[in-house]
């Protein structure tokens, strides 16, 4: 299936500025960065001389990054724990301009953090040699639920989409989920879902964004075939009530099924040699719900999604990109297909 590039960068032109609500698990994603010279002699590891650290938001905060970069304007609404690295997550998002009024602090929660230790030579590309996980999935008070649902339906007045991003960590409880899902339906404003492990859980969205591991194990059965993936698309859309499913599938590109019962595979955009898929599911997620705020139809949007998917995975580490790149390398693309 051809790509209308021109189309779809006209798509994400008419994106600029909307606002779109972000509520979900927001995460701090810490990278320690380090040398390696040589082996310890106490154990036989990796000696790693530290040589800087950043912290940048996760998660949800990572969704809300993409929406950014692409030229939206994104609220993101949320809870974070106590500690010093959640500061550094709230600072990172005002830093870039972005209004975090709506994230409350718990003092009671531990703040959601994934340390990524990055090592290698001093003048070479630094790799993931560990991940260290420190988590809360502590269920929400009855007040911070009531809270968190006071602050959506105060923002939701004010937007023009919604994106749920939902990594487990309990904000995304079904009082404040269920609410925020009616109340954006009635003002018809498009709704994505972007949950780990709980998808069936949004119904009424206007459209989810498993990946393909996701899907298999919300449908209930592996994804062996084509058969398979069609099946499992149209099953999962029709269980969450929605317009349509965009299932990712890596270097297989995505699929879309669509509520009139329409049927489509888009290849992937680029090289199938992903050089990290840190956060593309983010990226995808964002792309895709940008594109409908803009009235683009569900395979506008996956494709501007994979489209931007593509450049992400090229990039280390949670990249995100923008309405400048996406114009750029979709007209090297239109260049490279005239000159053939």
């Amino acid at each position: 299936m051809s790509f209308d590039t021109a189309k779809l960068v006209e798509v994400l032109r008419g994106a600029q500025g909307k606002r779109v609500l972000v509520l979900g698990d927001l995460i701090a994603d810490e990278y320690i960065y380090g040398e390696t010279s040589r082996v310890s002699r106490e154990a036989p590891v990796l000696i790693i001389r530290h040589v800087g650290r950043k912290v940048i938001p996760g998660g949800a905060g990572n969704a809300v990054l993409n929406l950014h970069s692409l030229g939206l304007t994104p609220i993101p609404v949320g809870v974070i724990g106590a500690g010093e690295i959640s500061g550094e997550l709230l600072a990172e998002l005002s830093n870039r301009g972005i209004e975090t009024a709506g994230v409350l602090r718990d003092r009671e929660r531990v703040a959601v953090r994934k340390t990524r230790v990055m090592a290698g030579g001093a003048h070479g590309q630094k790799q993931q040699v560990m991940r260290i996980d420190q988590e809360d999935r502590v269920p929400l008070s009855s007040s911070l639920e009531e809270r968190l649902r006071e602050i959506a339906s105060e923002y939701l007045d004010g937007s023009d989409a919604v994106l749920l991003s939902d990594y487990g960590y309990g904000v995304l409880a079904a009082g404040v989920r269920d609410s925020v899902i009616a109340a954006a339906n009635a003002r018809g404003l498009p709704v994505c879902a972007d949950s780990r492990h709980a998808l069936r859980e949004f119904v009424g969205v206007t459209f989810a964004t498993p990946n393909e591991l996701e899907a298999a194990e919300s449908w209930g059965r592996p994804i062996e075939s084509r058969t398979d993936l069609r099946r499992a698309a149209e099953a999962l859309r029709t269980d969450l009530e929605a317009e349509f499913l965009l299932l990712t599938r890596g270097h297989d590109g995505m699929a879309i099924a669509e509520r009139d019962g329409g049927f489509h595979e888009v290849a992937v955009w680029g090289s199938d040699e992903a050089a990290d898929t840190t956060g593309a599911g983010d990226t995808v997620a964002a792309a895709a719900l940008a594109a409908l705020s803009a009235g683009a139809t569900p395979l506008e949007a996956a494709q501007l999604a994979t489209l931007a998917a593509g450049i992400v995975v090229q990039k280390h580490g949670a990249a995100t990109t923008t309405t400048e790149e996406i114009e750029r390398v979709a007209g090297l693309r239109r260049q490279a297909v005239q000159r053939r």
